[in-house]
């Protein structure tokens, strides 16, 4: 296929594939492009931490948990288009207490969703698996979680039930404790 340039924006209602072909094997593997997106046009709300809170659909939510208390976020119904963003207002060095995200009914992660965490000092990501509805961050009581204050989590949907991911962590250089895992 030739090149191709656009002189104005290029839109899509279902997202953008990425498609690569393995030079060897000739194999194309297709995936989402799904990076952190223009917050243009969502609604900001300062959400207090709680045992259960809810994003809307089209809100950033700004949320102020600690890791002293243990916090359900519930995520709207994964309909094609919904966005919600979960920024983090405050430092989670409060204690070791959960911060889950559920999926809403039978919603899931996109199947190899990758999330940036940390073991054992160290840099990692945890990957998503087929069914998967939950994500679970579990923070260190220490000044030293990937999860912090400013980092974000944006939930996209290309076609409905099924959520994509992308993160901005926004630890220092000591930020290397804090675990986040995908589940069911």
């Amino acid at each position: 296929m030739a090149n191709t340039t656009f002189s104005g924006p290029v839109r899509s209602l279902h997202g953008f594939e990425m498609a690569t072909k393995n030079s060897t094997t000739g194999v194309v593997t297709t995936r989402m492009s799904s990076g952190m997106p223009d917050l243009t046009g969502l609604v900001l709300a300062d959400t207090a931490t709680a045992a259960n809170i809810a994003i809307a659909d089209g809100v950033i939510a700004v949320v102020n948990y600690t890791g002293a208390a243990a916090c359900a976020c519930a995520l709207p119904a994964a309909t094609s288009g919904a966005i919600a963003v979960y920024v983090q207002s405050k430092d989670t060095a409060g204690g070791t207490a959960t911060l889950t995200f559920n999926a809403a009914g039978t919603d899931v992660w996109a199947t190899s969703s990758l999330i940036e965490s940390r073991a054992a000092n160290e840099v990692t990501f945890d990957t998503s698996t087929a069914g998967e509805t939950a994500l679970v961050f579990t923070p260190a009581n220490a000044a030293t979680n990937c999860f912090t204050t400013g980092s974000k989590i944006a939930f996209m949907c290309f076609e409905d039930g099924t959520w994509h991911i992308a993160s901005e962590m926004t630890g220092a250089a000591a930020a290397v404790t804090g675990a986040f895992a995908f589940g069911a």
